[in-house]
């Protein structure tokens, strides 16, 4: 039996699930206000980020090991979250909002971890289950920020959503409008009570494979599941390579040498896209 249920922080601990929701809420008031996130969560992680004065990269680009979603860490005092490009563009969007809870963690809460050994997010806390508690707090603030309440209750008023014997095609829609996962936009419904326990189980159970097809079928949440190409960003480093080109800050020949490494580098990564 699927064990997202059972190690979700809703059902592993209450208290702790609505403190998360009140973080979210109060962080929503102050960096996002009413707008549904979709992927840009990008840009919202970049402002966070530099509202609190800390010098910030991030970075997409595929890498060879498809359970690595992204990591976060912070050297010489500047922080860098890596996003893992080669994966569907729905947990980049996801992963990117649980990396935002580590460094929420960080700046508000004063938790230090991040700088000591940072946070590596894999493929399974995503797609299967979360077993350390901070994950699962990650992965609650996550879903909770790309749909929130008010949203989802807006929503579904918008699209005439019926969760009365839901089927695929409405957690494909909640997918469509949220750009989250199939497991988090079930798990968003069983916590706003739009489903019970039984029908939440029943649909995590339901094969991945067919639920790829229903969305080929349909078309619907089929633009999240793609997996962008040639995806590559080295966060601020194009911009300032260019700046020092426009400034004559470095030799001719050294800007040369650095550009075609930069090349040899993104020829490289893009064959682990294909």
């Amino acid at each position: 039996m699927c064990k997202v249920l059972d190690n979700s922080l809703y059902i592993k601990d209450q208290k702790k699930y609505v403190k998360i929701s009140e973080c979210v809420t109060s962080f929503n008031s102050l960096y996002n206000k009413n707008n549904i996130i979709q992927d840009d969560i990008f840009n919202v992680l970049e402002n966070y980020v530099a509202r609190h004065d800390m010098p910030f990269e991030l970075l997409r680009y595929p890498i060879g090991d498809e359970e690595l979603c992204a990591c976060t860490f912070i050297r010489q005092g500047r922080m860098f979250v890596m996003i893992n490009s080669a994966v569907p563009l729905s947990k980049q969007i996801f992963a990117a909002a649980h990396e935002l809870y580590h460094i929420y963690c960080y700046f508000e809460e004063k938790d230090f971890a991040l700088l000591q050994s940072g946070s590596i997010l894999e493929s399974d806390v995503i797609d299967d289950e979360a077993k350390e508690l901070e994950d699962m707090e990650a992965n609650a603030f996550a879903a909770l920020l790309l749909a929130p309440k008010d949203r989802l209750e807006e929503q579904s008023d918008v699209y005439n959503l019926s969760y009365k014997d839901v089927s695929v095609q409405v957690i494909l829609k909640i997918m469509d409008i949220f750009a989250i996962p199939y497991k988090a936009a079930v798990l968003r419904l069983f916590e706003e009570e739009k489903i019970d326990i039984k029908t939440a189980r029943k649909l995590l159970q339901i094969d991945s494979d067919e639920i790829a097809k229903q969305i080929e079928v349909t078309g619907k949440a089929a633009r999240w599941q793609e997996i962008p190409r040639n995806l590559i960003r080295f966060g601020s480093l194009s911009e300032k390579m260019y700046d020092l080109e426009q400034w004559e800050g470095v030799r001719d020949e050294r800007l040369k040498s650095d550009k075609a490494r930069l090349n040899e580098i993104v020829k490289m990564l893009g064959k682990l896209a294909r």
